[in-house]
């Protein structure tokens, strides 16, 4: 339902409906999956959708329902973090299978130790994913959602967005990926810094939030913005990595304690806990030379980027488009002068 009051274009409100409109679908569409529990992979793409949705609301939100998206976004906050949960453990188990298939001998019996109690640890978390996901429900946010962004989707239904030059929505594009992009620069000072555990953390979630902000306004731009969300991608990806490494290093010093008093508490003393040591120590050297290469990667890729002007060709794209005449030509097609006008 149109609301009068509402700031923004009518294309920006259509525009905006269809982004989250289809993650909502995304989400939506992993509700058995997640309940069954029967794959790995609903959780993680039920989080991923999750995610993508608290990151744009706070962009669209405004324009669409600015009594009512930060309540969603709260929604969707919750459910993510049970479900962020359950997929960090999912990673972790896969990640101590494919170190287990690749040794032998003595080592096998502490990563065997290790996978069973991630294993136990995910069983638990099933049922807070559950819990999180009826509250969700309850909540109605998604019909609420749906309610408002059908009929504000409608009018655009079908449209070629890179033939659409609206200057409301290239400004709206413009000024949010320029504000993330900047806020994800800011960490640039700690790529030569791989001790900077905690920033290194943060760039990648600002990483996260400016590709999925890129991508979000990607159809505005035909195919110029699909270099930088490759970039960003990777960036993420490294940093990521580097980051479960880095959970790793801190959590196997932890779970070695824990073992050690379950083993004191069972038995009355530490001495079968031996038998575990040798699996456990392999699996923090090899985190330890896994996290020294990953890091060397990613920081190879971001020099690349400087040296290329990565991040300056994006601005540069971005002030094109809004340039007289800019938005209208993307790949040398001439946009819509009836949407121009509108």
């Amino acid at each position: 339902m149109m609301q009068d009051d509402m700031p923004g274009s009518w294309l920006i409100r259509g525009y905006g409906s269809e982004v989250l409109l289809k993650h909502l679908k995304a989400l939506l569409g992993e509700v058995e999956g997640v309940r069954a529990h029967e794959d790995v992979e609903p959780v993680h793409r039920m989080r991923v959708a999750c995610r993508r949705l608290r990151s744009l609301l706070p962009i669209f939100g405004p324009h669409l329902a600015p009594k009512r998206y930060k309540r969603w976004r709260r929604a969707f906050r919750k459910l993510g973090r049970a479900l962020g949960a359950a997929r960090d453990t999912d990673v972790h188990i896969e990640r101590v299978k494919v170190f287990l298939r690749g040794i032998e001998g003595k080592e096998r019996l502490g990563v065997a130790r290790l996978l069973l109690r991630l294993r136990q640890q995910r069983a638990a978390l099933q049922a807070e994913v559950l819990t999180a996901l009826s509250a969700f429900e309850q909540s109605q946010v998604a019909d609420e959602m749906r309610a408002l962004l059908v009929p504000l989707a409608l009018p655009v239904r079908g449209m070629t967005w890179s033939l659409v030059a609206e200057p409301e929505l290239y400004r709206l594009a413009e000024q949010t990926i320029r504000e993330r992009l900047e806020a994800f620069l800011a960490f640039g000072e700690y790529v030569d810094r791989p001790e900077c555990v905690n920033e290194l953390h943060l760039m990648r979630i600002r990483a996260k939030h400016l590709r999925y902000t890129l991508e979000a306004f990607s159809p505005l731009y035909g195919e110029d913005l699909k270099p930088y969300i490759q970039a960003v991608r990777t960036c993420q990806e490294w940093l990521g990595a580097v980051h479960d490494l880095d959970v790793w290093l801190l959590y196997l010093p932890e779970f070695t304690e824990q073992e050690l008093k379950r083993t004191r508490d069972y038995y009355g003393h530490t001495r079968p806990f031996a038998r575990l040591r040798p699996g456990l120590e392999a699996f923090q050297a090899f985190c330890q030379t896994e996290r020294q290469e990953t890091y060397a990667r990613f920081r190879d890729a971001w020099q690349s980027w400087m040296a290329e002007g990565m991040w300056q060709g994006l601005v540069h794209r971005l002030e094109f488009a809004l340039s007289p005449g800019g938005a209208r030509i993307v790949h040398g097609r001439q946009a819509d002068d009836t949407l121009m006008e509108s």
